[in-house]
This record gives C-alpha cells, structure tokens and sequence, in this order.
C-alpha cells in the first residue's frame, strides 16, 4: 500500500465546481487515500449537503471564510495530526484524472528531497472542448518582480521555482519543518511564498508535467469578488517580493511593482469600468501595504 495521502478540498463559493472535483476524485487509482473537505464559512452550509452526497469524504466546518491561507491551515494541520505523510492542496474548481495522485506521490517517493509536486495545470474552451492552456512551471521573473506560471519545457519532471496552490501535493515532514502557509496573504501569492520558504530549507519543488489537472481559474472570484483577485494579488506581490532576500533586489522589485502600478494609475481611468475597479483595489492595495495591513480586510 502506498504512501498515506490527504486530499484537502477547500470550498467556500461553486458548490457545482466542488462536486465534479469530489466526484473525479472518486475515480483515482491510488490505494491509499482520504479526503477532508474544508467548508470554509459557506453561506449555505454547504459542506453539511456535500457530506451527504459525499459520505465517504470527512469534514471540517468553519465558522468564516478563513481565505485559502486560512482554511487550508485549518485543513493540513487537521491532516498531520491524522497522519498523512502527504497532504494534495486541491482547488474545488479542478477535476483530476485516475492517474494523477499516483504519478505525483510516485515523483515525491523517487526523490526525498521533495517538498511540493504539482502536475500541469489544463484549461479548455468551453466551448469545444479544446485545450487552451497547459502551464505549471512556476518562474520567479525578478526583472518584472512577477512569479509566471509558464509551459512545461519538457516532458521529464523537473524542479521550479514555485508550483501552484490549485493543486500542490505536499510532504508533511517538510511541512513539520517549515511550517504551513502563509496566513498573512489570505489569498494568493500563498504558493509562491511557500514555495519560495520550502526550499531555503533545502526542499524540492517539483513540477510533473505528465499528470494533469483540468481548473477553472479564478471561479471563487469572479463576479462580485473580482475586486477581492485584484487586491489581494497586488497587495501581497508587494509583501512578497519586500520580503524576497537581497536588499538590492528588494528595493529594485518593490520600485517595478511601483513603476507598474503607476503606469495603470495613468491608463486605466480612461478604459471600462472593471478597469476602473482594478484601479481602485490596486490603489487601495498599495497604501494597505505601506499600512502593513495583512490577512482579510473588510470590502463592505
């Protein structure tokens, strides 16, 4: 029997979205597996119906949305200590293939320095089914202060420089050691973070482009919380590259993220009105950060 595995299924928003995940989970071939569903403070009680479509799932209820930080910190320390040797950060908008969880366990089974593996990320048209994007490799562009998610230049499992949260099979020793995510990001920039602290400790991370994960980006933010995606992506860009080591590569990313910013303070008040809306929440991300405002905030 293979390695004792987590699958941690965060749902907060997408009700339809989680059940085709937990549905497609059913269908992997690996014999050594549980999943926790975490129902991070849905309006509906959403979690409670789940369960019941779901018997085989277990659950853990919170009382608010914690954000993915939070939640899936209430989720992995739920899973070490029912001794999983891996727990799979898996989004509620991804659907998986039978042979996922086994190729990655495999890939962090054949290297014990592995920390974080992820398969490829698929998205497809809606329309005709076809695909549209496979990325997975992450890549920390310091000459942009950015972090890409880019193709996968070969077919052989190779180290990145961060992989994605959307599905993130993490090994709970390296966890034990370095600590779970970042709670201060509440969302996004989660995974590059702890992709970035993973491997200052000495820790692998793995991209398998072999595997593959079909997501829907962005579906727990779209419409009315489309702000939220804007603001958190910017405010913690910030947080994280003042963090990154260097004082000069400090100083020289903050003043790229800077120099961006400003450029959209120019541009974006003459385009659309969800131009507008980026606007304000990056204008609004960027005094928070000089404010040293972290974690959730209020958009009421």
């Amino acid at each position: 029997m293979g390695k004792a595995v987590r699958i941690l299924v965060l749902h907060w928003r997408g009700i339809e979205h989680t059940r085709a995940c937990l549905a497609s989970i059913r269908t992997l071939q690996y014999d050594n597996f549980k999943v926790l569903l975490v129902d991070n403070g849905s309006e509906g009680q959403d979690g409670a119906l789940l369960k019941e479509e779901f018997p085989e799932v277990d659950l853990l209820r919170l009382d608010s949305n914690k954000g993915f930080s939070g939640g899936c910190n209430a989720g992995i320390e739920y899973c070490l200590d029912a001794g999983a040797d891996y727990i799979w950060l898996l989004n509620n908008d991804a659907t998986v293939e039978p042979a996922t969880l086994s190729a990655l366990v495999d890939a962090a089974d054949s290297d014990t320095a592995a920390g974080a593996v992820s398969a490829c990320i698929v998205e497809r048209d809606k329309e005709n089914g076809q695909i549209v994007k496979r990325v997975g490799r992450g890549v920390l562009d310091i000459f942009n202060a950015k972090a890409h998610l880019r193709a996968p230049d070969s077919e052989e499992v190779k180290e990145c420089d961060w992989i994605s949260g959307s599905n993130m099979l993490l090994r709970a020793d390296a966890l034990r050691q370095t600590g779970a995510l970042n709670d201060d990001y509440f969302l996004y920039f989660e995974d590059v973070e702890i992709c970035t602290r993973l491997k200052e400790h000495g820790w692998k991370c793995l991209l398998v482009p072999f595997a593959s994960i079909e997501h829907v980006d962005g579906a727990s933010t779209e419409g009315e919380f489309l702000s939220w995606r804007y603001y958190y992506y910017a405010r913690n860009r910030l947080f994280f590259f003042s963090s990154y080591p260097g004082i000069l590569t400090r100083f020289y990313c903050l003043a790229r993220i800077y120099l961006h910013l400003l450029r959209h303070a120019l541009v974006l008040p003459f385009k659309s009105g969800k131009s507008r809306a980026k606007l304000e929440a990056e204008r609004r991300a960027f005094f928070d950060f000089l404010a040293g405002v972290k974690g959730k905030v209020d958009f009421s």
